[in-house]
């Protein structure tokens, strides 16, 4: 004959179920915490996200060219610096992490400027939270892949990165300068960065599609591309199918000579590519 259970045991239990709610729902609904960022100037505000592996102060020959008539405000990409990691991890709780800033700046003057990963955040923040700027500016922000992937194949790939990380670090991010000496300064930096944090966007890109958060977009994107995407004998569309975008007709600005610090390389030119949107978006409202 079956025991009954002691009486006392009950209420234990009972708390033991809250405590385990209470504390799920706790890390669930965290409030996200804000990215570290450095603001400079006054005027229109134009927000720059750097990508995976990079720190808002690489921004700086860029924002330098157009203080005077803009405030630049440089974010660092969370999972950053001082910036925690988004947990739960996903491209929705690090766009929530990024619209703490966004939120802050007037909407009828606001231009965000969003690199690779970055950008890929920031169209998942944007669309998540409509309203917040009059425009986009995306440099070699991948959404996608240009060939399906099956789940076998991304769980080897994934695997492999958790076993020999090392190895996928230097397969992935070794060779993104416009010459070797480049690249290896690049990588030099990448390197600093948690390999939690290269993981956890890596496997996010694997599993989402950007397209859907652009899509939900209600302001203009303008789309650049470094020559090391776009290569000069390639169309725009082209380029563009290489980084996931469904969209392959948009208009898009090329910078020549110019690959993963674009903001370094040609800071001249995309901060024209940059006053030109803003001026023109900027413009449209009046």
């Amino acid at each position: 004959m079956l025991k009954a259970r002691p009486a006392t045991t009950q209420p234990a239990i009972a708390a033991l179920l809250a405590a385990a709610i209470a504390l799920s729902a706790s890390s669930t609904f965290a409030a996200p915490v804000a990215p570290k960022t450095t603001e400079l100037g006054h005027g229109p505000t134009v927000v720059f996200v750097p990508g995976l592996g990079a720190s808002r102060n690489d921004w700086l020959p860029t924002a330098r060219r157009l203080l005077g008539r803009y405030r630049v405000v440089l974010v660092d990409l969370p999972g950053h610096g001082d910036t925690p990691l988004p947990d739960p991890f996903s491209f929705a709780t690090v766009g929530d992490a990024l619209d703490a800033v966004l939120a802050k700046q007037n909407p009828d003057s606001t231009i965000v400027v969003g690199h690779q990963l970055g950008g890929r955040a920031v169209l998942a923040a944007m669309a998540a939270h409509p309203g917040r700027a009059r425009g986009l500016v995306l440099i070699d922000v991948p959404v996608g892949t240009p060939v399906p992937i099956d789940d076998q194949q991304k769980k080897q790939f994934l695997d492999f990165m958790d076993q020999s990380f090392d190895n996928v670090e230097k397969m992935m991010f070794s060779n993104l300068g416009l010459d070797t000496t480049q690249s290896k300064a690049i990588f030099s930096a990448f390197s600093q960065t948690p390999p939690a944090t290269v993981k956890a966007y890596v496997r996010e890109t694997f599993y989402t599609d950007g397209n859907k958060d652009a899509k939900a977009l209600k302001v203009p994107i303008q789309q650049v591309m470094t020559s090391r995407v776009w290569n000069h004998d390639v169309t725009s569309g082209a380029a563009l199918k290489r980084l996931g975008w469904d969209d392959t007709t948009a208009v898009a600005r090329r910078v020549r000579d110019a690959a993963y610090w674009v903001m370094k390389d040609q800071p001249d030119t995309l901060a024209a590519i940059i006053s030109d949107f803003a001026t023109a978006r900027i413009a449209a409202k009046k």
